[in-house]
């Protein structure tokens, strides 16, 4: 696990949206995003 300080640049991932759509991180570079990671709903976490 990586931990990164305020300012830094996010590595580069590739995830699956809740649209079945596969996002990269590197289709946003250089413009401001916000990345948000949420429990699948009706899990016990």
């Amino acid at each position: 696990m990586t931990t990164l300080e305020a300012g830094t640049s996010a590595p580069d991932f590739t995830l699956a949206a809740h649209t079945g759509e596969t996002l990269s991180l590197a289709k946003y570079r250089g413009r401001r995003t916000v990345v948000s990671f949420l429990p699948f709903a009706f899990t016990g976490g």
